[in-house]
């Protein structure tokens, strides 16, 4: 029979518990729980932790013909700009203690002890509340700088500081939503916001050379805009007649923004409400909720590297989430420590943390509408 002690001093000097937090695939989460602006802003690890970034809203330059012996041509034109990268850190503490140690000792003192079990149960601890907390936090911050250009690091002891990223003009617009007594915007029946994609779309098209090839936004901002009689009249075949509707919609579901954007050849609209859990017990949106987030096509190509697997392929990514060499440790990753402690009550202490940053590479590949709650009256 094995103690506690013995086995977790087992899977350490195995790096099973280090290995469970830096496992690339921990980075997009699960079915039930999918990081989808890890998709965005794949993790890189990184040796440096305070280093130029010269990759910034790189456009490609299309080369010349030429005969067989003439020299290069040089083209100028392309935008390329560089941003100082300075990663910020984070961390988390947690106790396997309690029930969860109690069952697991149980299994420990049987003569047919479940040594895969025990091993299972406290990698599957490390892996929930140290590697899915710290990579919640890292997707937490892939929101804010993709949605707001900035994001706070925010801590214990009052710290708090802002961290800007690259907002070019132009590409996040606040359209008002009047009062509740006297609606605007997409919450006015008599306002068309299909005209506001539109227009966005192109104008990314026409002044910066972008195709839209994905659209985000929380449940109810596209409730809203099923709500709209003009988006309920493309979606049901309804045909809009020089500003008005000839017929009526149907009732505002998701199928009507589904039909309405397929029919005007926009990108389909994702849903994503996903929440995370602060230790009051409080939950939060990991997207503001009155976002709705268009993302261009930037050719940038990241395969994830899974050791012995296949690599995941990620295309048109928006830079990426630098991983780079944490407090007292000589290479980049995700650090895990744990410790037996036999004082009452017995329980297994673990610490985890990182130095990360999100890096917008083709800050104008993205365009945000912030449609805020109408106001009280």
């Amino acid at each position: 029979m094995q103690s506690v002690k013995a086995l977790l001093e087992k899977l350490k000097a195995q790096n099973a518990l280090i290995d469970t937090v830096n496992y690339p695939r921990i980075q997009f989460g699960t079915k039930a729980r999918r990081y989808r602006f890890s998709e965005l802003l794949p993790e890189r690890r990184v040796t440096k932790n305070e280093y130029r970034e010269e990759e910034i809203s790189y456009k490609t330059i299309m080369a010349n013909s030429g005969t067989r012996y003439s020299p290069v041509v040089i083209k100028g034109g392309a935008a390329v700009g560089s941003m100082l990268v300075e990663l910020g850190n984070s961390d988390i503490g947690a106790e396997f203690t309690g029930q969860a140690l109690d069952a697991l000792m149980e299994l420990l003192n049987t003569e047919a002890a479940n040594m895969q079990e025990a091993e299972r149960q406290i990698i599957n601890f490390t892996d929930r509340a140290i590697g899915r907390a710290l990579a919640e936090y890292r997707e937490k911050q892939r929101c804010d700088a993709i949605v707001d250009a900035q994001f706070v690091r925010q801590g214990y002891n009052g710290y708090r500081e802002l961290v800007e990223c690259p907002n070019p003009e132009g590409h996040r617009v606040t359209i008002p939503s009047g009062t509740k007594t006297d609606l605007a915007g997409w919450y006015d029946p008599t306002y068309n916001p299909m005209e506001d994609i539109a227009n966005k779309i192109s104008w990314l098209r026409s002044e910066k050379g972008l195709i839209v090839t994905r659209i985000m936004t929380s449940l109810s901002r596209k409730l809203v805009l099923a709500r709209n009689p003009f988006v309920q009249a493309y979606g049901s075949g309804v045909t809009v007649v020089q500003g008005q509707l000839q017929g009526t919609g149907p009732s505002g579901i998701e199928a009507t923004v589904d039909a309405a954007f397929a029919k005007e050849k926009f990108p389909p609209v994702e849903t994503y409400d996903l929440r995370y859990y602060e230790s009051d017990g409080s939950s939060h949106r990991f997207l503001k909720e009155s976002a709705f987030v268009m993302l261009c096509e930037t050719g940038r190509e990241t395969a994830i590297d899974l050791g012995d697997e296949a690599p995941i392929p990620m295309y048109d990514t928006l830079g990426y989430t630098a991983i780079g060499r944490a407090v007292g440790q000589t290479k980049p990753g995700v650090v895990v420590r744990s410790e037996y402690k036999e004082d009452k009550p017995p329980r297994i202490e673990f610490e985890g943390w990182q130095t990360s940053l999100p890096v917008l590479q083709d800050p104008e590949a993205i365009a945000v509408f912030d449609i805020p709650e109408p106001l009280a009256a």
